[in-house]
């Protein structure tokens, strides 16, 4: 994360740089390497948390914080103990299918599955729900405000009038979404991740091990929990890391941190 944002800041000074030196000398070709550092800056910023993994690599760059390691792979978080180290690593859960929707047989089948699989793990692992509920309030304004543009030009046709008919379908369309939104269940905003820690005499031992419990585990939760699971690295395992200490504190925060 703060290499991403370092780099991506002297990308943009440079790009300054190059497009004011081009300004005051006139050298056209100037403009060929700001253009270069811009477009730099916005690939690290979009896509920092792909890239930055394979140039700490390179790099041989380990970073310490608070005690623990980053090591250049930046796919797990490493901690010295008294006999040897803990490696922990990320994974997120993204949830396609709900089992609310679903019959009582059903979601006996796949709870009963879930347990049967989670009892088959030879590890500890955490799974973690960020849940938080949506302001629909924006939307509903959204609906009536269309709701009533269609009713004023509904109101200035006449009953026979063929565009009239298009009207009277599109109000009641918004009636029935405003009754959906207004009368059912709250939706709600799930963000949700596991972990898994393993420890080694080495930093070798703890760092393979941690890889086979996270490959184990990403197999088990997505067939049985109908969901993608993928292992995380750089920016989003860092941020899952903080998550276990301070989680967000209001929706809108949890939103601009996910997305």
């Amino acid at each position: 994360m703060i290499w991403n944002r370092l780099i991506t800041i002297l990308a943009l000074i440079g790009g300054v740089i190059s497009v004011l030196i081009a300004a005051v000398t006139g050298n056209v070709i100037l403009t060929i390497p700001s253009a270069f550092f811009f477009a730099l800056s916005l690939l690290i910023w979009k896509y920092g948390y792909i890239l930055m993994p394979y140039f700490t690599t390179a790099a041989g760059i380990i970073e310490v914080r608070s005690g623990y390691e980053i090591p250049p792979a930046r796919d797990y978080i490493i901690k010295k103990a008294e006999n040897g180290y803990y490696a922990t690593k990320f994974l997120e859960i993204k949830y396609y299918d709900s089992i609310v929707d679903k019959s009582d047989v059903e979601k006996a089948y796949r709870v009963e599955s879930f347990e049967k699989a989670l009892a088959s793990l030879n590890s500890v692992v955490k799974i973690s729900l960020l849940v938080s509920t949506i302001d629909l309030s924006k939307h509903i304004e959204e609906i009536k405000t269309r709701r009533g543009s269609a009713e004023a030009k509904r109101a200035k046709m006449a009953s026979n009038n063929a565009d009239a008919v298009k009207l009277d379908r599109e109000i009641a369309m918004y009636d029935r979404q405003l009754d959906r939104i207004t009368h059912g269940e709250r939706p709600l905003e799930v963000t949700s991740f596991a972990s898994t820690t393993a420890f080694g005499v080495t930093k070798e031992e703890a760092s393979s091990r941690v890889r086979r419990q996270s490959k184990e585990i990403k197999t088990i939760l997505s067939s049985t929990l109908g969901a993608d699971v993928k292992e995380l690295a750089d920016e989003d395992m860092l941020r899952c890391f903080e998550w276990d200490r301070f989680i967000p504190a209001d929706p809108e925060q949890l939103r601009d941190e996910v997305f």
